[in-house]
């Protein structure tokens, strides 16, 4: 053989497999002890295969395996599709599961591993270099001495070759190898919880995206919306009334089934279903029964189904008020029994001032239960313990309150709930402005239930009718959403009565002063409020402080019709104070 042989060799080489070289890894091209299951999606296989191996990769692998499954809610918990609502997964009975399944299907990544573009190369340059190698080789022995030289040459360059293809093998198998190692590890509780903590940012939702439609309804047999439709007003050609008084379109309103859909991102679900005519007779006949008044048996039933939507715009609570046996904790137990998820209770303690010293960094687990819900309900507070106004304000002012669980960050919360409050004894009022009044609705429960006509299976025999009952919200809602509330008389009424019951300040002007109206009747502001004490001992009350009197006094003067001097030494002009309820010559108080 001659040099100019050399070509035709090469020409006539076949390729050949590079063997691994013998530090590849120690069998690092073998599978998995299990095969892969039939159905595994392998563009996904690829696509996890080519993120990391660490935690951030994990987190990464559990966003695309799994991230239309789980929803991590900030300053909250982990969230997972149950196929009808987002569930919080407080105890990682479904995440931890799901990550356990992206360590399973690791174990497959070292099959779809791929080589880098540089070691792809350097295999295809040592699988042709092999090839020639052989021809190269054999041709060796039969070159003569000018051939020789080059041959040599072309032999080391090749094997060269095979040697970088081989390094590049071997760095495959190593990585395949340390992905297998990987795969193990990934089932270390503690590389489960790196998994679940480095998914959260890309897993990451606002309490904002939860729950945004506040006319959804979420149902056992799908989800109940609220629809609008503007129609023309037919009081609107009525020539006798005024177009300036009516609008020309009106919006009326009907419910809508429609299926589950894990894009509404809705995290509730009622204990019910959507059946328009479900029976309901025991309800009918135990509504009627402790709700005699039509009026104000329509009037609950709108607003306990204005309690179906997420709307606050009225800023009012409800207090269920009446003496023990009248029915009004049966109704609001079912009620909340139905919403489920939308339903929560308070403590009555937060709702109380009771002279607690808590700071505004500690947490607020009561509150914490409030997001989406859209009844909460709660129980009289002890005799002698008042509201604590303002934060019942907030509650009913739809205005945005900061929440915070244990160990957790504070959050703001927009109140999407209807506060219900069942009580035997009026609850204290100490406030006497339209700012707390406004939003105090009292429904009179007045019909006690003789002993003999107490049916102690009555909560079941509602329970049984739950999805009759919930088309009855669902009426009173469609009601509410077409007219308002419209409170009765009997609310109102009931509302001014109790309004006036609370302010003693009043009580205490109309129990003990006689207005007048002679200018040479005076009383001093101090004397005033001494007589006001002992007022309050004689009639169980007690008083407010004397800054607080001092405030409301030129509110109840105008109110019932004396005035307010300007002198230096304040003093009322027009009342005399009865004689019983004047202190003793000398004494500030009585007893003194």
């Amino acid at each position: 053989m001659t040099a100019g042989d050399i070509p035709s060799i090469v020409a006539a080489a076949e390729p050949l497999d590079v063997p691994a070289s013998e530090d590849s890894g120690g069998g690092g091209g073998a599978l998995p002890p299990d095969a892969p299951p039939d159905d595994i999606d392998w563009d996904l296989l690829r696509r996890c295969a080519a993120e990391d191996a660490n935690d951030v990769g994990n987190g990464r692998r559990l966003r695309h395996r799994f991230g239309h499954e789980l929803i991590h809610v900030q300053a909250i918990e982990f969230y997972a599709w149950d196929l009808r609502r987002w569930q919080e997964d407080a105890d990682g009975k479904v995440s931890r599961p799901l990550c356990h399944k992206v360590a399973d299907l690791l174990h497959f990544e070292p099959l779809v591993l791929e080589s880098t573009a540089a070691e792809a190369e350097a295999m295809a340059e040592a699988e042709m270099a092999l090839s020639l190698l052989k021809a190269a080789e054999a041709a060796l022995s039969t070159a003569d001495d000018e051939a020789k030289g080059p041959l040599k040459m072309e032999i080391e360059n090749f094997r060269a070759a095979i040697a970088e293809g081989r390094k590049a093998k071997a760095a495959l198998a190593r990585r395949r190898k340390a992905r297998r190692g990987f795969a193990i590890s990934t089932g270390n509780s503690g590389k489960i919880a790196g998994m679940l903590s480095e998914a959260v940012p890309y897993l990451s939702r606002k309490v904002d995206d939860l729950d945004r439609d506040p006319y959804a309804l979420n149902l056992m047999n799908g989800t109940l919306r609220f629809v609008g439709e503007d129609i023309p007003n037919p009081l609107y050609a009525d020539a006798d009334v005024s177009a300036a008084d009516v609008p020309p379109m009106i919006t009326r309103w009907s419910a809508r089934l429609d299926s589950h859909n894990r894009l509404d991102m809705i995290t509730k679900l009622c204990d019910a279903e959507w059946r328009p005519s479900a029976p309901r007779p025991t309800f009918d006949r135990f509504i009627a029964r402790i709700l005699p008044s039509l009026p104000v048996r329509a009037f609950v039933q709108r607003f306990l189904g204005y309690g179906l939507t997420a709307l606050t715009r009225e800023q009012v609570f409800c207090l269920f008020h009446g003496e023990g046996r009248n029915g009004k904790s049966t109704l609001i137990d079912v009620v909340a029994k139905i919403l489920s998820d939308y339903s929560t209770s308070l403590p009555v303690s937060t709702l109380v001032n009771d002279n607690r010293s808590g700071k505004g960094s500690e947490a607020t687990p009561d509150l914490a239960r409030l997001p989406g819900a859209r009844l909460v309900r709660a129980a009289e507070p002890r005799e002698g313990l008042s509201f604590d106004e303002s934060l019942i304000k907030g509650l009913t002012s739809g205005e945005p309150i900061p929440v915070r669980r244990l160990n957790r960050e504070f959050l703001d919360i927009y109140p999407t709930f209807k506060l219900v409050i069942s009580a035997n004894r009026k609850p204290t009022i100490k406030g006497n402005d339209d700012g707390i009044w406004r939003r105090v609705l009292l429904v009179p429960f007045d019909v006690q239930i003789p002993e003999e006509e107490m049916d102690r299976e009555l909560p079941a025999k509602l329970w049984a009718e739950r999805d009759g009952i919930l088309a009855w919200l669902v009426e009173g809602c469609l009601a509410y959403l077409d007219g308002g509330l419209k409170p009765p008389e009997e609310v109102s009424g009931a509302t001014r009565e109790y309004r006036e019951e609370s302010d003693v300040v009043g009580a205490f002007v109309r129990g003990a002063i006689v207005v007048t109206g002679a200018s040479y009747d005076t009383v001093e502001a101090g004397e005033l409020y001494h007589a006001y004490e002992v007022w309050c001992r004689r009639n169980g009350q007690t008083p407010v402080m004397s800054s607080t009197f001092n405030r409301r006094m030129p509110k109840a003067a105008a109110q019932f019709g004396f005035t307010k001097g300007k002198a230096s030494v304040s003093r009322y002009h027009g009342i005399q104070i009865l004689p019983e309820f004047k202190p003793r010559q000398g004494a500030l108080k009585e007893g003194e």
